[in-house]
């Protein structure tokens, strides 16, 4: 090394690139817990010889060994890992929100805790008629457990309605939070974007010399990472260290201005969700938003709105205990003969046999006085359905004596609810024949099913997200071992270099302060 000032220009350089390098190496120690942190690295070049800054033209040989210099500090990020996890992030999102619904749609139409379900509800209907035509079909104890048990059916069909209303309003209250959230998400990146271009282009001291807003960066992969979550994200990095950002086909983030997402809650139960700039509704493919829209507005086969869908969803189950509730007073209804004041049955006009209202629909009366009745010339579901005002009033309405028929009609209410019975269960867009008890076992064994396969869609995702995101790991998080082994080589090199620089310095005191001086 020359004895000369450029010795220890070079040398210079190299202590100042040694110290940064242990700055940067601390900097990563000490963030190694740090979410989204991503670990850094000087970026070095060796100085290139050059005439061009002399005031003479020479020989650039002389001007070789310059040294090291630094040109910023990086993160090790790998852009194609970073899309990969944030495609199927997006499918984890999706199915982790469909299983959560289907979750709760099991736990309101439970029918695994013994005495609370419609299944326990047959049960105890079949016992009570069982017993009231077994030599008790004029007993008004036994007639009074009859309507008893019928009572307690509509009451379990009404706080099934009532839990899936439930359910409804709290995934949609959550959506609404989400999209929120979202909304916030879209705004903070476009802020960091406007943070980001400007500190990019003054932290440029010189050219090829380039300082990143690397912590800044961290926040917003941070933001991405999430966003992924809640949708198809499509994220284009921008020259002036922006990024441009698609969700489901449509421009979200670009520069310093972002998109906002409208939420609506509609007249039939469902919900969209629009963008602001044009009012469009949203065309979702993946992610959390779409889970949560396709289980509030699932209605599966029985789909007839344009923005209901055809998933299994909130709508679907809701129609299905509707039709247990309308199938169940259309088959009861109509096996209980009326008798006139000599004991014949009543028959009408064409003949036909008129039959006890036992069941019916609650309404508000129309003659102003706010009173309820029952009816049957409404639409019966699973919140209105109740026992006939004629029964609620006298439990031994449901008595039928014809000379020794007095137990037939109990034993076909029985019959009515039990195996011996395929009834034909109609909705929209499906039609079931059996049993009560197997239309019941149907629709559990279908949101358990759609809960299985969502549940293994999930954890398959999410399996090849973890793998994605370990292998991410490997290149952008900090690494103990390595991080030491670095602070030890730039430490050395620190040493080594002042070394040199303490060389250098007896070197030119000789130079300058004793040469001459032999020979005195």
């Amino acid at each position: 090394m020359r004895p000369t000032f450029l010795g220890f220009e070079t040398a210079r350089r190299g202590l100042m690139v040694s110290q940064k390098g242990l700055d940067i190496t601390g900097q990563n120690l000490t963030n190694v817990k740090t979410p989204g942190y991503t670990r850094q690295r000087i970026d070095l070049y060796a100085v290139a010889p050059s005439s061009y800054q002399s005031r003479y033209a020479t020989n650039r040989t002389p001007l070789a060994g310059q040294g090291v210099d630094a040109s910023g500090v990086s993160q090790t990020r790998d852009s194609f890992l970073d899309k990969r996890f944030r495609d199927e992030y997006g499918d984890v999102g999706y199915y982790d929100q469909v299983s959560s619904v289907l979750g709760d749609i099991e736990s309101a139409l439970d029918e695994y805790d013994a005495g609370t379900g419609l299944l326990n509800a047959i049960t105890e209907i079949n016992k009570a008629l069982n017993n009231f035509s077994n030599s008790n079909a004029d007993s008004k104890t036994h007639a009074n457990i009859v309507a008893s048990a019928f009572k307690n059916i509509t009451q379990v069909l009404h706080q099934f309605d009532t839990k899936l209303n439930n359910v409804a309003e709290q995934q949609k209250t959550d959506l609404e939070l989400a999209v929120n959230d979202v909304n916030g998400m879209l705004e903070k990146v476009a802020a960091l974007n406007r943070t980001i271009s400007e500190d990019a282009s003054a932290s440029a001291t010189s050219p090829g010399e380039y300082y990143g807003p690397n912590e800044l960066l961290d926040e917003r992969n941070l933001l991405l990472d999430e966003l992924s979550r809640c949708g198809d994200l499509d994220v284009t990095q921008n020259a002036d260290g922006t990024v441009t950002l698609n969700m489901n086909g449509h421009t979200v983030v670009e520069g310093k201005k972002a998109e906002s997402i409208n939420f609506f809650r509609n007249s039939n139960g469902t919900v969209t969700l629009a963008w602001q700039s044009d009012g469009k509704a949203i065309e979702l493919t993946k992610g959390s938003l779409k889970g949560a829209t396709d289980m509030i507005n699932g209605r599966g086969v029985n789909a007839r709105a344009s923005n209901e869908t055809v998933q299994n969803g909130i709508l679907y189950f809701k129609d299905k205990i509707n039709t247990f509730a309308s199938t169940l007073v259309q088959t009861i209804n109509h096996i209980l003969p009326k008798t006139d004041a000599s004991g014949e049955i009543e028959k009408d006009a064409s003949g036909n046999i008129v039959y006890k209202t036992l069941l019916a629909g609650n309404t508000q009366a129309v003659d102003g006085s706010g009173k309820f009745i029952t009816s049957t010339d409404i639409p019966i579901t699973a919140s209105n359905i109740s026992l006939s005002d004629e029964w609620a009033k006298d439990s031994s309405y449901v008595i039928f004596r014809e000379g020794d028929k007095d137990s037939t009609y109990a034993i076909a209410m029985s019959k009515a609810l039990t195996n011996d019975s395929q009834i034909a269960f109609t909705s929209a867009g499906e039609r079931f024949t059996g049993t009560f008890s197997d239309f019941v076992k149907d629709y559990v064994g279908t949101y358990g099913t759609d809960k299985a396969f969502n549940d293994g869609r999930m954890n398959a995702a999410a399996s090849i997200a973890d793998s994605l995101l370990d292998r991410r790991d490997q290149i952008s998080a900090v690494e103990p071992d390595e991080e030491t082994t670095n602070m030890m080589l730039y430490q050395k090199s620190y040493q080594a270099i002042a070394r040199l620089m303490t060389t250098l310095d007896e070197a030119l005191d000789v130079l300058i302060n004793r040469t001459g001086l032999v020979g005195r």
